[in-house]
Order: structure tokens, then sequence, then C-alpha cells
């Protein structure tokens, strides 16, 4: 079953994909993986600790999951990671024997400077000095309200305690607070870091709160025992 777009739908989870790849020569599958790759570099921009002495923010991502993710050989990964390399749009530093290498999604110059020709009904020739301009009139009449439910989100994003990095793949984040309240709820709560670690790598699945999903996870795996109400039962006399 499938529903209509209107000006009210709550849109699903999704992947920003940048305009200026389209006009790109790269195969599909290179700029899918830079999709994913930046939205993975956005995530690393909310979170404390993943950026360098310099400012620039950086991702931990294996081959193996990024293969996973795209359901290609890792070959293939290979080869799309060296054309992102090739036309500068990632950079790659290793670090050490046993370490996945450091990944840096950059951007051209002139992505910034975009208009969408297609959408809008007025083109520009030169980057407008606005960037509201750069954005069709249709869409800014539809995106009031979205506008306004973005800005209270934005303004309890940056309220949030500060989380730092967990699992194997490094994609579990959590503040002091939640994990001290994982301590005292899931006494495996080690092994349900790793498996949503896992889990989001593999699949390319996000969730709003990693300390709540790692609780559902764990009553959903550990149900309380139900207390029989003795007093509704009736019992035969001898």
């Amino acid at each position: 079953m499938t529903e209509f777009l209107t000006t009210d739908t709550s849109l699903p989870p999704y992947m920003v994909f940048p305009r200026f790849l389209l006009d790109m020569e790269l195969n599909e599958t290179t700029k899918l993986l830079y999709m994913v790759l930046l939205d993975r570099a956005r995530l690393s921009l909310k979170n404390e600790g993943w950026t360098d002495e310099s400012g620039h923010v950086f991702l931990f991502f294996t081959i193996e999951s990024m293969a996973e993710v795209l359901h290609k050989s890792q070959m293939t990964i290979k080869t799309s990671l060296s054309a992102l390399e090739k036309q500068d749009l990632i950079l790659r530093k290793r670090q050490g024997a046993g370490h996945p290498n450091r990944i840096y999604v950059k951007f051209p110059e002139k992505a910034f400077c975009q208009t969408d020709n297609i959408l809008s009904v007025r083109q520009t020739e030169n980057c407008p000095a606005d960037r509201q301009d750069s954005f069709p009139e249709t869409d800014r009449k539809l995106s009031g309200n979205k506008k306004e439910r973005n800005k209270n989100h934005l303004s309890k994003r940056e309220s949030q305690e500060k989380r730092s990095p967990y699992g194997n793949f490094q994609n579990v984040f959590l503040s002091e607070k939640e994990l001290e309240e994982l301590k005292q709820a899931v006494p495996d709560w080690q092994e349900y870091i790793e498996r949503l670690s896992g889990y989001m790598a593999s699949t390319g699945k996000q969730y709003l709160n990693h300390a709540a999903t790692i609780i559902s996870w764990a009553r959903q795996d550990h149900p309380p025992a139900r207390k029989r109400n003795y007093e509704s039962e009736e019992y035969e006399t001898l």
C-alpha cells in the first residue's frame, strides 16, 4: 500500500543526493556510494569527536560494510572509492594495520552555486548571494510549515547531550547518562551495542535514539513474566 505526498506528509528516512552528481561522469554505483558516505558524514557532524585538528569531519566505514549496504562486491566498492578519490570527492587516510581508514567527504566548489534549472520557474545565470533564492519559488511556498518544524527540531537537537561513538563500527552514539541507564536496565548491554552497531552498518538503517532502541530490543528479547491473578480464579471445594 502506498500513499500520496501532501503538504502535511512526514517524509520517511532518506539520504541526500547532491545535484552536482548528475553532471559528473561517474557510474550509478559510485554516485550511490558517495550519497551513503555523505549520509554517514552527516551523522559524524551531529556528534562530538568526529573532527580532526583542522576541524574537518571524518568517518569510519569499512569496505565490507559498504559492500553489504549497497549489495555490491568488495571489488566494485574499491573501484568506486578510487573513482571518488580521482574526482577529489573523498580523501582516505590510513590509520595503521588493523584499523579502518579515515574517510573525509569533500565537495566541488561549484556545488554551492548550483540552482535547479529543471524545477525552478525562473533561471539564474549567476549564483545568488542569498542562498534562499537558489530554491524554486514553488518549493518555498510549500515548505513554510516544514521550515517551522525543522526549526523546532534543530533547537531540540542542539539542547541534547553530547554523544560518544560505541560499537565495532563506531556508529552507536550514546551520552554518558544514556550509557549509565543502559548498564542499569540491560545486563548484557555491551552485546546489544555490538548487535546494533553491526545491524546499522550492514543495512544502512538509522535510529533516532540508540539507547531507546537497545532498551526496546532487550525488552522484546526478555519480556517481563506475567503475574497470575489468583483472586479472580475460582477453585472447587473438596
